[in-house]
């Protein structure tokens, strides 16, 4: 690691000017650890009750693809993204989606009644048109936070300051059996590159990796984000302003196909390359990333206080209303 006498590699864009301690939460989800510790127990139970099971809740367990990783590997959760239904059976309402207004007002209709607060926003990439909802509040950004981290991370790559291929022996006190990610089950003494730290925590959203990259970088995960804060960090991503195009691609290239895939990629068709990172603790399921499509786009949408079963099914029909709504620009 090149880190000449302790200098801060915080980069200006992400940093806070100050290094604070994260408060601590409790946290479910991507991010809990009970879910990973129960997850087993949880899904034997839930097949036994298959048969007993109401017919809405049955379509949702169903509409999964769960992969059960052994040893060091995580479970992958996706959802089929064979698009056979028309948006309006898929929103439960008709609709016609060809303008930006058109999609704003679907999606607010889909948000009425339900728990919590939501905040979206997209970016057509090539014509910067825009969709916002609760663009400009503040929520909490739960892993999605680790997307300024990782670029914090190419950032230094990029100018010198942290050789990628540098060997890094993990040590008792970096333990962080917490949350996701597979780097919790190496004992003290495995070796990890700072590369395969970076790409961990990335693809698998590694609490223990995500915990080394603040150390190594002196800097903290942003707690709080609004989805236009997220969504145009994207836009910059996409459009070369942070970091150079070798590191972009590497970067891309672990945030797709990642292991949780049944939010934004679950309303685009296979065979789209969606770029994301998601994020959850209690109440709080979030989705960003890029949509590589015929007409490119971000899409953010952040959560708050709201019911996680509920927020699970939202999300991948909010990103079918904006995919409607991409497919239908010039």
């Amino acid at each position: 690691m090149n880190q000449e006498d302790g200098q801060d590699l915080r980069e200006k864009d992400f940093g806070s000017g100050q290094a604070r301690k994260r408060r601590p939460r409790k946290t479910i989800g991507e991010e809990g650890s009970r879910k990973q510790t129960l997850i087993g127990l949880a899904v034997t139970i839930a097949l036994g009750l298959m048969f007993y099971l109401p017919p809405v809740i049955k379509q949702w367990w169903q509409g999964l693809d769960l992969n059960f990783g052994k040893g060091n590997e995580v479970v992958t959760i996706e959802r089929s993204r064979e698009i056979k239904q028309d948006v309006s059976e898929v929103v439960g309402f008709k609709v016609e989606i060809k303008q930006k207004t058109d999609a704003e007002t679907v999606i607010a209709k889909m948000l009425e009644g339900k728990s919590g607060q939501y905040g979206i926003y997209v970016i057509d990439l090539n014509s910067n048109k825009q969709i916002g909802i609760n663009e400009n509040l503040k929520f909490t950004a739960a892993s999605v936070g680790k997307l300024p981290l990782l670029i914090a991370y190419y950032q230094a790559v990029d100018k010198g300051r942290i050789d990628p291929e540098t060997v890094y022996v993990l040590e008792e006190k970096d333990r962080w059996v917490y949350g996701t990610g597979s780097m919790q089950n190496a004992p003290a003494g495995a070796k990890f590159s700072y590369q395969e730290v970076a790409d961990l925590t990335a693809n698998q959203s590694d609490n223990m990796g995500a915990q080394l990259l603040q150390k190594w970088l002196k800097t903290t995960m942003p707690e709080e984000m609004t989805p236009e804060e997220a969504g145009k960090l994207w836009a910059d991503l996409y459009r070369n302003k942070l970091i150079s195009n070798s590191s972009k691609e590497k970067l891309f290239n672990s945030l797709t196909d990642t292991v949780n895939e049944d939010r934004i990629p679950a309303g685009v068709p296979e065979g789209i390359r969606v770029i994301h990172k998601f994020g959850s603790e209690a109440g709080v399921i979030n989705d960003c990333g890029i949509v590589e499509a015929k007409n490119p786009y971000v899409i953010c949408v952040l959560s708050t206080e709201v019911n996680d079963g509920e927020a699970q099914e939202l999300l991948p029909k909010i990103s079918r209303v904006v995919w409607e709504w991409g497919a239908s620009a010039p």
